[in-house]
């Protein structure tokens, strides 16, 4: 039961994306610095299960320059944040919960 109710959640929060139309190179690599700050353990760490399914979903219609960028995003946010003093921390939490929110449903 568990399972599905996590499956239905990640559905959920990816709908959000899809109806807004087709994922632009931008949109993809904002999502790729969302995975960064989601895996930082200085913010606390996030479930990524349904941001990590939207961006392998999405790669595949990447050119190789924007899959790496978005490696490189992922590496550099999560980096960033995982060194933070609180100031810091307070900005990159903020920027999480505002812009991260659509890629992995209520942003929690």
């Amino acid at each position: 039961m568990k399972t599905l109710i996590i499956a239905t959640v990640a559905v959920a929060s990816l709908a959000g994306v899809a109806h807004a139309g087709p994922t632009t190179n931008l949109q993809f690599l904002e999502a790729a610095r969302c995975r960064g700050l989601a895996g930082s353990e200085n913010l606390g760490k996030l479930d990524t299960a349904s941001l990590d399914s939207f961006l392998r979903a999405e790669a595949g219609s990447r050119d190789i320059a924007v899959r790496t960028s978005a490696q490189k995003k992922i590496a550099s946010a999560q980096k960033e944040a995982d060194g933070a003093d609180a100031d810091k921390k307070t900005k990159l939490l903020a920027e999480r919960e505002a812009k991260c929110g659509v890629y992995m449903g209520s942003g929690k």
